[in-house]
Order: C-alpha cells, then sequence, then structure tokens
C-alpha cells in the first residue's frame, strides 16, 4: 500500500482535474481523507445514498481517571465510500473537509482507488476480527519473515495470510495482507492454522 497523501487545496484541484478524465464514473470503492470527522462525513455521505465504510476498533483509554473502552476508527481520518466520481466529486467540493486519498504512481499522484474484491475482503476481515483487531501501516510489516498460511474451521476458513511478528509486538498474529489498504492482523488459534508449501 501507498501512504495516504493529503495535498493542497490548489494541488488537489489540479489533481481532480487531471484525474477525472482516468477515473470512470461507474461506483467504485475510494478513500477519503476527513480531517478527524469520520462521523460527519460518514452521514454526508450515506445520506446521499452512498455506501460507507469506516472499520472501527475498541481501544483502551483513560476518562476522568477511570479506564474505560471506546470506539474509535481504525485507520484515523480515513472513510471509505462506494460511489460514481461525479457524485463523490460533488459531495467533496460541498464540504471542503473531506479531501481524495493519493497514491504515486510512476511519479504522478492519482486519486486511490480501491479494487471491489480487496474492500469486500477487507471489511469482511474487519468486522470478523473486530474483538480482536491490529492495523498494521506498511512500513510496520516485516513479510519476508512470516510463514504463508491458510486458516482451515473458524471464523476464518478459508483465508490465506501470513504469521509474523510485527515491529514492537510480542505476540505472533495472523495477518491479511491489501495490495492497497495495509493490513489486517489478529490472533487466530494453532489448530486452525496450516502452512502453505
Amino acid at each position: 500500500m501507498q501512504r495516504f497523501h493529503k495535498k493542497t487545496l490548489m494541488e488537489s484541484v489540479e489533481e481532480t482535474k487531471v484525474s477525472a478524465s482516468s477515473v470512470k464514473d461507474e461506483p467504485q470503492w475510494f478513500a477519503l481523507k476527513v480531517s478527524r470527522k469520520e462521523t460527519l462525513a460518514t452521514s454526508i455521505l450515506e445520506k446521499a445514498g452512498l455506501r460507507t465504510y469506516c472499520p472501527m476498533a475498541a481501544t483502551d483509554t483513560t476518562i476522568q481517571g477511570k479506564k474505560v473502552i471506546v470506539e474509535r476508527p481504525l485507520i484515523p481520518n480515513t472513510v471509505f465510500v462506494y460511489a460514481p466520481f461525479r457524485q463523490l466529486n460533488s459531495l467533496k467540493n460541498a464540504n471542503p473537509f473531506i479531501t481524495y486519498c493519493y497514491k504515486k504512481v510512476d511519479g504522478k499522484f492519482k486519486i486511490l482507488q480501491v479494487p471491489t474484491r480487496e474492500m469486500e475482503l477487507f471489511i469482511d476481515s474487519s468486522t470478523k476480527m473486530k474483538a480482536d483487531i491490529t492495523y498494521f501501516h506498511p512500513d510496520e510489516v516485516e513479510l519476508k519473515k512470516g510463514d504463508r498460511v491458510k486458516i482451515v474451521g473458524g471464523l476464518f476458513d478459508g483465508y490465506e495470510g501470513t504469521l509474523l511478528k510485527a515491529k514492537g509486538r510480542a505476540k505472533r498474529m495472523f495477518l491479511i495482507n491489501f495490495e492497497m489498504l495495509g493490513a489486517l492482523g489478529t490472533h487466530i488459534e494453532p489448530q486452525y492454522i496450516r502452512v502453505i508449501k
């Protein structure tokens, strides 16, 4: 996955003009940056009849001296939306806090579009992992060190991924790597794990 880049307003306008010709207007998945306003962005997009996804994860925090568990966005400042480009562009222009995420391709920034199959797998995986989920930016994982495995039975039956230790983490995890989006990790009971040879 490429890092999500936030552009200046002028660069975004310029890039939108350039990218618009290469973006099809049939519905597709886009990653949007929303400046810590995930709930507001999701509400605006859903009122327009669009499908959105903002994965949430339970995290420990201290409020007024008490430890509590709260739900926070798994990928801060990011909302995914399935929409035709023209409709999404109109909504984005009417709500300046919503901007596109970009990826660098051949030295140029292009609007990040997520393939439908990858997005559906990401949604399914993050929903199933909700009780025990960790999001890894690509810079945080060392995929070359892990064994390629397949899960047989249980909640993730049929999934393929990598067993690894992530930087700074002591436990071994099952990692599902997404080409565009990074990776999701969760703990899997050993009896479900089969090494792919």
